[in-house]
């Protein structure tokens, strides 16, 4: 049995009001898109998901973004419908070496305007799926312990998480196996 071709996924994920949003697969044309949304993003929401003040990314970080091989390294963006550009952005990376069990790291970037609406929670969902085609059967996350609304998406995934606190952050690790959870 063959994997499906995660470079061309393309599904519609919910807001937790019901609204629609597409979420696509991030590919090398989406770099002005995703730096529009890093642009878009207050400097706490990329506190959050950078853990420094950044201005600006860089080129190297927008082809390390962009260029990817949907096996080890995943990104899924969102985008609203009647909206321009890109409202969200989740992505997985393999840690490396290979553990064993495989893991990856998750993290998201959403639109300031758009953050406790589900569209973090509904790329998590969405970047399991691709995980478990290609073998990954944990996911962690690293985030500031003030970053509640992150750590909210983890609590409420459905998903057994193991935390543990380090010096200035909080990590969480959780099996991604159990199909069984409703999210």
């Amino acid at each position: 049995m063959s994997l499906p071709d995660h470079r061309e996924y393309r599904a519609l994920g919910y807001m937790m009001d019901g609204t629609p949003f597409f979420i696509h697969a991030i590919r090398e044309w989406d770099r002005s898109a995703i730096l529009d949304l890093f642009q878009r993003s207050s400097q706490q929401s990329r506190y959050f998901r950078y853990f420094e003040t950044k201005q600006t990314l860089t080129d190297a970080e927008l082809d390390y973004y962009t260029r990817l091989d949907f096996f080890r390294h995943v990104g899924l963006a969102a985008e609203a419908p009647h909206e321009e550009g890109i409202i969200g952005v989740g992505r997985y990376i393999e840690v490396q070496p290979p553990l064993d069990p495989r893991r990856a790291e998750v993290a998201f970037l959403v639109r300031d305007d758009y953050q406790g609406k589900g569209v973090a929670t509904q790329l998590l969902k969405h970047l399991i799926r691709i995980a478990r085609d290609n073998g990954i059967v944990q996911f962690e996350a690293e985030m500031l312990p003030s970053n509640s609304k992150m750590i909210e998406v983890f609590d409420r995934s459905g998903y057994e998480l193991k935390r543990s606190r380090e010096p200035d952050s909080l990590r969480v690790v959780f099996p991604i196996h159990d199909e069984r959870i409703p999210f």
